[in-house]
């Protein structure tokens, strides 16, 4: 039963089917295809580190990424969960429960964009909206092209990070979007480094000064705390790039994400890239910060 509805195309003529997503990506690109989804895990944080597209309030919390809360799914179970590789070792008992599809863009033997646009499209033929993600696939596409063009002058290289706490930063290199973004535009990454199964390398903040011309791109918000910690941070408040105003700042956005997140992250470097940086060190400290 659960192998058969999981594989079989929703109908357009029936009532929707209720989708839970226990992925962020894949809660972002349901609603990228216009697919309100019926429960997703830990909404709160979706809402502040994905943020775009926005939740629906009437969207159900299903619990923690890598551990679902499986009361409240066995009280009105959805017609799908579409779990991820974090809920994994959950699925035989929410098997019990629901039919459960297993989709992922990671832990692929595909590059990370092509991974993507092969799990739009399933997600896609599960749910009936097979034109609306050749266009979404097509938009991105464009937006691509757009910042590869906006992009080919641009010789400063570029750390782009995310801070874990005030004295480590994820630094992103291969194996994701952002790395799609280096390998798709003019933009040359300064992390040269090895990357781990997600695309970044966990590093102490200090090795952000090993290529001191390189400018630094924080992916926002901050982890709780770091804000105000960064501000008597001497390692970085001394880093070449924090004294010399080339430290810039863009919104969150899920750098593991789907392809709205892509096209979000690829104005954002053109953004950044070819404007002067608008926000120095002092002013940066006052971001806002959540706990991850």
């Amino acid at each position: 039963m659960s192998t058969a509805l999981a594989d079989a195309p929703a109908d357009a003529d029936s009532k929707p089917l209720r989708i839970a997503a226990a992925n962020w990506t894949v809660a972002e690109t349901l609603l990228a295809l216009g697919i309100q989804p019926y429960a997703v895990a830990d909404i709160p944080n979706y809402s502040t580190w994905v943020e775009k597209p926005s939740m629906p309030a009437s969207t159900l919390d299903m619990g923690l990424r890598n551990e679902p809360n499986l009361e409240l799914l066995a009280q009105d179970p959805p017609d799908l969960l579409m779990s991820s590789a974090l809920f994994s070792r959950d699925n035989a008992r929410l098997e019990r429960l629901m039919p459960v599809k297993m989709i992922d863009n990671f832990y692929t033997d595909r590059s990370f964009y092509e991974a993507t646009l092969s799990m739009t499209r399933e997600i896609a033929r599960l749910t009936d909206r097979e034109l609306q993600a050749e266009a979404l696939i097509e938009q991105t596409e464009r937006t691509l092209e757009r910042a590869a063009r906006a992009l080919k002058d641009v010789e400063t290289p570029l750390y782009v990070v995310q801070f874990s706490d005030a004295q480590h930063v994820r630094v992103f290199g291969h194996g994701n979007m952002v790395g799609t973004l280096f390998s798709r535009t003019g933009l040359n990454n300064a992390w040269t480094g090895p990357t781990n199964a997600w695309g970044y390398a966990s590093i102490s903040t200090d090795r952000l000064a090993e290529q001191p011309d390189a400018r630094i791109v924080v992916i926002k918000p901050y982890p709780r705390g770091v804000g105000e910690a960064l501000k008597d941070n001497q390692i970085w408040q001394h880093l070449p790039a924090v004294r010399e105003g080339r430290v810039s700042y863009i919104d969150p956005l899920w750098p593991y994400g789907g392809l709205i997140s892509l096209q979000r992250l690829a104005r954002s470097l053109v953004d950044v890239s070819i404007r002067p940086p608008t926000t120095d060190s002092a002013t940066a400290t006052s971001a806002e910060e959540h706990t991850p």
